[in-house]
């Protein structure tokens, strides 16, 4: 199972993009933070993920968000690699919600 599911605000103004293909790409910076219970104590928690929306919604989107707005996004988590090699994990947009 690959899933993951994430609300918070983006930091970054999202960027529309397209392949080499044609398909649209909306490019999103989120961060998220929190409190969360481990072993019974209470932790900060903070992290900020790239998300990419792909397809039609991708241009619906880029028309609708802007800096600062928040969201919740769920979808799958895929390796990429930067020009130099540089790996990192990009969560795929299935669902976005503005809240």
């Amino acid at each position: 199972m690959n899933q993951l599911v994430i609300r918070g605000s983006l930091v970054k103004a999202p960027r529309l993009t397209r392949s080499p293909a044609g398909i649209p790409h909306l490019l999103l910076a989120i961060e998220h933070r929190s409190l969360q219970m481990e072993a019974g104590l209470t932790r900060q928690c903070y992290v900020r993920i790239q998300a990419v929306v792909s397809g039609e919604e991708a241009e619906l989107w880029s028309t609708k968000l802007t800096l600062g707005h928040e969201i919740e996004v769920s979808g799958f988590l895929q390796r990429h690699e930067n020009a130099k090699g540089v790996p990192r994990l990009i969560l795929h947009a299935q669902k976005l919600i503005q809240v």
